[in-house]
């Protein structure tokens, strides 16, 4: 953020004669830049730690100069981000961030990551507890874990609609003019978790059905023309799993715990409880599965490709004592799509978002 101050000399000068100009050592001084300007790279929202009283963090990491500018938000905005920030978005001039636990909806300015907008959701009867977003039309659609996905007009800065839609919706994503959304149940856990998805049309913005989908529903992805599904299982004899969605059907594409499109492949992380990691590549028009070969991660927390550069990034939680811990601040390596490894960032606690530079 610039701000740009005119010395009273200069502007004594310039009442008395407009059409004088200030002195070389008069020249306007120019504040540096809260932030730098970064035009190849990724903001990085991270969760924090809710049990331990350890509020979310957005860094931005530049690929350019190879330098992580750690807690954007509180340095531009001169306050905490707020509790467990699980999702956001780029869209436009702006940035979209969902705050979990503070049940509020921040709205930057992306240039300068100043704050235009908390939007407070407690009273909402639109859903509360932002789960992800997804864009479109001018349009944020936001899926709130009460059971809601809601709509935010980025003119207005306002949630103008909401539909109701299955228990605890997770990733949504947009396919074919509609909404697709995870219905994981996943605060009936005891009881056993989700198996269904609603699809959302944008005009006029409802449910038009809901389908049964692999138990624990958890992101939708588009890849090319197909939409995909991860599922989640149930932690024990049910795995983790991608499946490619035809019409109602889900067709078992390889075991995963984390999955992200890219041309035409899907990246695969497969981190199951208890049990080792393994990374793989999926191409959608052979349906052939390769083995990689990915170094330096200890825990893997989350996977993000840059759609323009195509750079990769994972990030990892620190381990404690041989496990991973939930309280230290990780790290993010950074790989090209052969998985070879670049190089390393320290970055906040908590699972890490990633949101591209356009």
């Amino acid at each position: 953020m610039k701000k740009f101050f005119l010395p009273a000399i200069c502007v004594a000068t310039l009442m008395a004669q407009a059409l004088t100009s200030c002195s070389s050592d008069d020249e306007p001084v120019v504040d540096e830049p809260l932030i730098p300007a970064v035009t190849s790279g990724a903001f990085l929202l991270n969760q924090g730690n809710y049990s331990n009283k350890i509020e979310g963090s957005l860094n931005l990491l530049d690929f350019t100069t190879s330098t992580m500018t750690q807690n954007v938000f509180t340095t531009v905005n001169g306050r905490s981000l707020g509790s467990t920030p699980q999702c956001g978005v780029i869209y436009g001039s702006k940035m979209y961030i969902g705050m979990y636990e503070s049940n509020t909806i921040e709205i930057l300015d992306l240039r300068t990551c100043e704050s235009l907008k908390q939007i407070r959701l407690e009273n909402s009867t639109n859903g509360q507890q932002p789960r992800s977003m997804a864009t479109d039309g001018g349009k944020v659609y936001i899926s709130m874990y009460d059971g809601y996905v809601a709509r935010l007009d980025t003119a207005s800065m306002e949630i103008d609609a909401s539909v109701k839609v299955g228990p605890n919706p997770e990733i949504i994503t947009i396919y074919s003019g509609r909404i697709y959304v995870p219905n994981s149940d996943g605060m009936n856990w005891q009881n056993g978790y989700g198996t269904t998805a609603s699809i959302v049309t944008l005009n006029p913005f409802k449910v038009e059905s809901t389908f049964e989908v692999p138990l624990n529903p958890y992101k939708f992805f588009v890849r090319g023309s197909n939409l995909y599904l991860l599922s989640r299982g149930n932690y024990g004899d049910q795995q983790a799993a991608v499946y490619r969605i035809d019409g109602e059907e889900s067709i078992h594409i390889a075991d995963a715990t984390m999955a992200v499109p890219y041309g035409n492949d899907i990246y695969l992380v497969n981190a199951p409880w208890g049990a080792s990691v393994s990374y793989s590549r999926y191409n959608a028009s052979t349906e052939q599965i390769t083995p990689m070969s990915i170094s330096n991660i200890d825990a893997p927390a989350s996977i993000g490709i840059d759609p323009k550069s195509g750079t990769m990034l994972i990030s990892s939680y620190t381990l404690e004592n041989g496990k991973a811990s939930y309280s230290l601040p990780g790290y993010v390596c950074r790989y090209d799509l052969s998985g070879n490894y670049i190089d390393r960032f320290d970055m906040g606690v908590g699972e890490a978002v990633f949101m591209f530079i356009p």
